[in-house]
């Protein structure tokens, strides 16, 4: 008698405990997109000029008068293959009202990083950030991170890993 009332706790126990873990996996709430800093609460964004794997020349104030997003992140990062997603659709679904550049850091090899441009649709500028210098500026410890940055050139929001197409739309559509 005992051990059939163990079994019948232990059972129960586990559709609990099956049940929450379900429950939580499929009802996962979004957050609300953080609220923006005054501009005059803004710190300007480290300026930067650099040739992106295309040959072009890309400055910090190149990308001024509208909302700048800059990703970086690495070739070899899984979370950082796991957002890149994320950025065509924010690219589809802003097209020319902001600009969006992504950077490629801790990046050894060229043919590493054309194939995650290629593998990964990315028609935005890359620059491939060898010697580290906006990695220095813009303090990068880890990748992906993501900047956000108005129209003036001023940084709004700072995401540290993988983010998302809704996040990163919560900060533009505020913004525009």
């Amino acid at each position: 008698m005992r051990r059939m009332l163990s079994v019948a706790m232990l059972t129960a126990g586990s559709v609990v405990i099956l049940a929450l873990v379900m429950f939580g996996r499929s009802h996962t709430v979004k957050a609300p997109a953080p609220q923006l800093p005054n501009p005059d609460q803004r710190t300007t964004a480290a300026p930067f000029r650099a040739t992106t794997i295309a040959g072009d020349q890309v400055s910090l104030a190149s990308f001024h008068g509208r909302p700048l997003v800059i990703n970086f992140f690495a070739a070899w990062c899984d979370p950082c293959s796991r957002e890149a997603p994320q950025f065509t659709q924010l690219e589809r679904r802003y097209g020319k009202r902001i600009s969006l550049i992504s950077v490629a850091v801790r990046t050894s090899h060229r043919s590493a990083l054309d194939a995650f441009v290629r593998d990964h649709g990315v028609s935005w500028p890359v620059i491939w950030d060898r010697g580290g210098s906006l990695t220095d500026s813009y303090r990068i410890v880890g990748q992906p991170i993501t900047y956000v940055i108005d129209s003036q050139g001023r940084v709004v929001y700072r995401i540290f890993g993988q983010t998302t197409e809704h996040r990163i739309a919560g900060l533009l559509d505020q913004m525009l």
